[in-house]
């Protein structure tokens, strides 16, 4: 993933995104349990999160939107600056890896995985539903 490919998507789903949807989310790594989130977006706000079917208050910029999402992008791309942050050890890179939906721009799946250390992050969009 480059910043221009992050910039390029954003723009996309900010020009196209409905103002309402559903859409779940897979999310696991080396250093965080499996989940899954379940987000409902009515009026471009966050009106229900659920992670492994519990509700939850969502936190700023960490609510799962679609939105949020890009917002944690930008924040990895941030950190994959200094890989030393994610646990590499010095003279090692992170690698960030992301697919987005070519007509609206969407986040449909992104894996960040870090040299000489496990210390991966994959996220998958399981359903958009606008």
């Amino acid at each position: 993933m480059t910043s221009d490919l992050l910039a390029q998507s954003e723009t996309k789903w900010r020009a196209s995104k409905p103002a309402s949807y559903r859409l779940t989310i897979e999310m696991k790594g080396d250093r965080v349990e499996k989940e899954q989130f379940e987000v409902s977006v009515e009026d471009s706000r966050v009106t229900s999160l659920k992670r492994n079917g519990l509700d939850v208050q969502p936190a700023a910029g960490q609510d799962y939107s679609m939105d949020g999402l890009f917002h944690m992008l930008h924040q990895e791309m941030e950190l994959a600056q200094k890989p030393v942050l994610l646990g590499a050890p010095e003279g090692y890179s992170a690698y960030l890896m992301a697919r987005f939906d070519e007509q609206n721009g969407r986040l449909i799946e992104y894996r960040r995985t870090v040299g000489g250390t496990t210390n991966t992050i994959n996220i998958r969009v399981l359903q958009f539903q606008p």
